[in-house]
């Protein structure tokens, strides 16, 4: 019998094949608080306890046809109190213990700490730690440092430390494990090109190429600013496109010259698999549905939620945590994100009916008219999500939270070991004790099942296809849950 590698072709078109949920569906919101520009956690401990009702509602709220508590929480703009009181209203929601928070300082020196809230059932951290601050952040392959580039000869360097968080879903080994960036980089006190957000951008990919594992499943996430649009260095860089210091971080500067997946794709893109998104935070630019900031009158996108391409299943068969497609949502009458974008995931509260400068509480939007009769409803939310008073008094926030639903999906390799006569025999490698059906095309659109099975004590699964005679080309996908 001989064995060879499985062709290219097969291992791609069994990533297209993660066609639904395995083990587990992570709900993950980031979320700029605003409890440090208001020196105050009002928002939090005030009788209508604005933001856990926020989140409560956000666990009740349809991405598609899913909701779910909420998972993880990265937030933004803290205070030396603000998770602890965060996690204390979360928990009298939904009972002892339910939620905790990781500990780690953020060394900031402006703008308020970054943090994470983490569902005590679905999540463990599993390390965190505060990347550096100042000028010197760009991380070499040596373990030294170097100045960050700076091409509009403007402020670059980081004051508000990005943090990155490894997260390992309960229950699961060191395969489901992801590193989520929690960031809050500087505003606009930052000079036009925006020099230190390109500086705390390349820190952040700099630091996910060397200090993470090869492979790695990666979230950039938190409030960039970034008030110029995606033509800003700092989306660029995270992007892996070329900046306007002529550097592209995608691996054509020896900065970045082996083989670098650290690159972020954007789920708000149109396109299929996703790339970038385009946006210039103006009037007509047709993005609305992208703006998170301001509560008070929908402006700009500023907040992000990037993921790399390991993230996503079209081009990764290793298993992990990936974004969830996208599904038709019955809930919506303009049946958004789905209409937009095929990922679920989107600006929690906005879905693009809101005019650029109005309030996302007008009658026109649709976002969430799944809770109109829950408890929050939708008018508490939107009036809880709304920014009002301020310092002591204040409730809501100044941002909208960004929300994804992340599942979590087996490795699955395969071997060609047997071609013969009429027969193809394939041996697949996964997660024990996990069913897998097995389908065959010939033109990758139309897929005929043809063979089923769970894998073994040891992970492995043969699959085979008996009616291969006259075909020239052949190809096949497994997919989950199975039937």
């Amino acid at each position: 019998m001989q064995v060879n590698p499985l062709l290219s072709v097969l291992s791609l078109v069994i990533a297209f094949g993660s066609m639904a949920a395995w083990g587990r569906t992570l709900r993950i919101v980031s979320y700029n608080i605003d409890c440090a520009d208001q020196s105050s956690i009002n928002n939090l401990t005030n009788v209508s306890h604005s933001l856990p009702t926020v989140i409560q509602a956000i666990g009740l709220h349809h991405l598609g046809t899913n909701a779910q508590p909420v998972d993880i929480l990265g937030v933004e703009e803290l205070t030396s109190t603000t998770l602890a009181a965060f996690v204390a209203q979360l928990n009298a929601i939904y009972g002892p213990g339910t939620y905790a928070y990781d500990p780690t300082t953020d060394p900031n020196t402006g703008g308020g700490p970054d943090g994470l809230i983490y569902r005590t059932n679905s999540v463990q951290v599993v390390s965190a730690r505060a990347l550096p601050t100042g000028q010197t952040v760009l991380l070499q392959f040596n373990g030294t440092y170097t100045a960050a580039h700076s091409p509009g000869g403007g402020i670059n360097g980081i004051t508000r430390a990005p943090m990155v968080y490894q997260l390992r879903p309960v229950g699961f080994g060191a395969f489901a494990d992801f590193y989520m960036y929690v960031s809050h980089a500087r505003s606009t006190s930052d000079d036009a090109v925006g020099d230190a957000r390109y500086a705390e951008a390349q820190a952040v990919r700099s630091d996910a190429k060397y200090k993470l594992p090869p492979g790695a499943h990666v979230i950039y996430s938190g409030d960039w600013n970034l008030f110029n649009g995606s033509g800003e260095n700092a989306y660029k860089c995270l992007t892996g496109q070329t900046t306007s210091d002529g550097l592209d971080w995608s691996d054509a500067s020896a900065i970045w010259a082996n083989t670098n997946q650290t690159q972020a794709y954007d789920p708000m893109s149109k396109t299929s698999p996703i790339t970038t998104a385009t946006w210039g935070n103006v009037a007509g630019d047709g993005a609305s549905y992208l703006y998170n900031d301001s509560t008070a009158s929908l402006t700009s996108r500023i907040d992000i939620q990037l993921v790399n391409r390991t993230m996503l299943g079209v081009y990764s068969r290793q298993g992990g945590i990936q974004l969830a497609p996208d599904t038709a949502d019955p809930f919506d009458s303009a049946n958004f994100p789905a209409t937009q974008y095929p990922y679920a995931f989107e600006t929690f509260g906005n879905n693009g009916s809101t005019l650029r400068s109005s309030a996302a509480s007008n009658a026109a939007n649709h976002s969430l008219d799944d809770l109109t009769n829950t408890v929050p409803s939708a008018a508490t939310v939107y009036a809880d999500l709304q920014l009002t008073g301020s310092g002591s008094t204040f409730t809501g926030s100044d941002h909208y939270p960004i929300v994804g639903d992340y599942y979590l999906t087996p490795p699955v390799f395969a071997l060609l070991v047997q071609s013969a006569g009429t027969n193809r025999s394939f041996k697949l490698a996964s997660i024990t004790n996990t069913a897998f059906g097995f389908q065959a095309s010939g033109n990758l659109l139309n897929w005929t099942n043809i063979d089923a099975g769970s894998t073994d004590t040891n992970g492995w699964l043969y699959l085979h296809d008996t009616n291969t005679a006259g075909l020239a080309r052949r190809f096949y996908r497994a997919y989950w849950p199975y039937p």
